[in-house]
């Protein structure tokens, strides 16, 4: 009861003018939060609810959930729309960068597929060859078991040895012959 008798109106007016500041700072703080939320967010229409159901957000009080949520959710805003700016900057300086010339690139790209098929060419002649002397000793080497073929089949055990050579020349004969690489013109 004492200090309400020294309480003055002076102090009351200073007390309402403290009153009303604080007001105003939570009603333009609220109007922040407000245009802060973009359109379309689901915090919109909680807010435009709360606002129907009490009129004003400023009279919400101070760690209402509602006002947390839309101070995360306008922090959250800020944030992405200062990654927005920073990205925007980086695809302008990739916008400024050197134009390659068309008929040049073109030219590049005929030069560099002339060099694949020549190089092509060259490895498939090399490979090719390589296969026309492995079938020539597989080739000569028949012709030198079927000389000797009478001779060698009177032992069984030669006849058998044979028999499974000419098997595996024939296989021989025709893998190699099926991978040979067909030749690019250049």
């Amino acid at each position: 009861m004492k200090t309400a008798r020294k309480i003055g109106l002076s102090s009351v007016g200073m007390l309402s003018a403290v009153r009303n500041a604080e007001a105003s700072l939570a009603r333009r703080e609220a109007v922040d939060l407000e245009n802060g939320l973009p359109e379309g967010h689901p915090l919109r229409n909680d807010l435009d609810k709360q606002k129907a159901l009490i009129g004003d957000l400023s009279d919400l009080p101070p760690g209402h959930p509602l006002l947390l949520q839309m101070q995360a959710a306008k922090e959250r805003y800020d944030q992405l729309a200062k990654q927005r700016t920073e990205e925007q900057g980086k695809t302008r300086e990739v916008r400024n960068a050197k134009k390659i010339d068309a008929d040049k690139a073109r030219r590049e790209a005929r030069r560099m597929e002339e060099e694949y098929a020549a190089n092509m060419m060259v490895a498939s002649k090399q490979i090719n060859s390589g296969i026309d002397n492995a079938l020539n000793g597989v080739r000569s080497l028949y012709k030198v078991m079927s000389e000797h073929e009478e001779l060698l089949n009177k032992d069984p055990l030669c006849r058998s040895r044979v028999v499974r050579l000419k098997r595996i020349l024939f296989a021989s004969e025709k893998g190699l012959s099926e991978c040979r690489l067909a030749q690019l013109r250049a």
